[in-house]
């Protein structure tokens, strides 16, 4: 059997690659589930002493338990099974990369290159997609796991980091440019706002102080202008779409899925509703039927109370003092930068955490696991 440092890159590519969720899915069933699960038949635990590491579990544990006081508000989500699936491979996930991560010191490099890789390829076919369809007056349908604009945007924000990190080592600049151009691509046809301010926030935590890095950025941004302007030589009037789509949706329902939700979590905050728990909102306007939160923060405290919001919390202040221990100037800036891309996106969207194989994965789950597996250089 394959072990998880082959499995595991593997798995981080699929859904980026393979052309569906569900395709994806099984590709995780057939190839991660019986990896790990070998390797806990023989014998293999975590170190329950890398505290970030066990917080993420616990954190994981906790929103699985929650499966077990489920209330089903509106009568609409999902079933039990459909959840202890969802549970089950997202803890192979987390287990998975943690064996890979100790099995093979080069594979967290290696999953870094793979997500580069994998986004840089996906957004290209997500363009190209939308400009062959010609339905630039609508939402973007990605490619994949970005199949959601707004969940596909804060997914390439995360590897538009990775790529900066990659040029400030001073190699490979030309392929790491194309990187950054293909997925700015996306960016600016995904009509995703929160996604975007996510990126910005990021992007300022990681040029403070560095003005190599800005000049190479403002390159990289050069290139996407240009691209952007021979988009708009083909496609004439792109520009005043773009406006229309970024701005004329208003909030899309949102005021009142967090109104909702608000109040469902005063009946019941300490340990949730469970993961089911849809809300009692009809489709109307640009409302879906019986949505979830459509934020990380209510829907940390929807599903799984206030211990799963604590929970969260408590991952990021143990995942910040790792960071602080091991790295120091940019290095510290472009990991805290990846860490907030999920913090500021998810205030538009993101919903539960075991959720998967889905989009969460690269958005809550690899941004920690890359911070935590991250160690100190060694002395000069």
């Amino acid at each position: 059997m394959a072990t998880a440092r082959v499995i595991m890159p593997v798995c981080l590519a699929g859904g980026l690659l393979m052309p569906s969720n569900a395709a994806w899915s099984t590709l995780c069933y057939i190839i991660l589930l019986p990896t790990v699960a070998a390797r806990l038949w023989q014998g293999w635990r975590p170190d329950w002493h890398d505290r970030p590491f066990t917080a993420m579990l616990a954190l994981c544990g906790w929103s699985f338990l929650a499966i077990f006081w489920d209330h089903n508000i509106s009568g609409m989500g999902n079933s039990h099974t459909y959840w202890l699936v969802n549970g089950i491979c997202t803890f192979a996930f987390l287990l998975g990369f943690k064996m890979a991560d100790g099995d093979d010191p080069g594979f967290r490099r290696r999953a870094v290159s793979v997500l580069i890789g994998a986004g840089a390829v996906n957004a290209l076919l997500s363009v190209a997609i939308l400009l062959a369809e010609g339905k630039l007056g609508t939402r973007m349908q990605g490619w994949g796991a970005t199949l959601n604009p707004v969940l596909g945007t804060a997914m390439l924000d995360i590897c538009i980091l990775l790529v900066l990190g990659r040029m400030a080592e001073g190699k490979w600049q030309g392929i790491y440019i194309a990187a950054l151009v293909s997925m700015a691509l996306y960016l600016m046809v995904s009509y995703s706002r929160t996604p975007l301010v996510a990126l910005v926030c990021a992007l300022g935590i990681v040029c403070l102080g560095s003005w190599k890095l800005c000049g190479r950025l403002a390159l990289a941004g050069l290139c996407v202008v240009l691209a952007a302007l021979l988009v708009w030589w083909l496609q004439p009037g792109i520009v005043g779409l773009l406006a229309r789509n970024f701005l004329a949706r208003g909030t899309d329902c949102h005021v009142t899925i967090w109104r909702t939700a608000w109040g469902l979590i005063l009946q019941n905050p300490v340990v949730g509703y469970g993961p089911s728990a849809r809300l009692p909102i009809a489709p109307h306007g640009f409302c879906p039927a019986y949505p979830s939160p459509h934020n990380l923060y209510l829907s940390l405290l929807l599903y799984s109370g206030l211990v799963g919001f604590l929970l969260f919390w408590l991952c990021q202040w143990l995942l910040w003092r790792h960071l602080r221990q091991v790295s120091a100037g940019f290095t510290t800036r472009l990991w805290l930068a990846v860490m907030v891309v999920p913090l500021v996106s998810g205030l538009s969207d993101l919903t539960q955490v075991i959720k998967g194989p889905a989009p969460g994965w690269y958005i809550i789950w690899v941004p920690m696991l890359l911070v935590m597996s991250l160690r100190a250089a060694p002395p000069r």
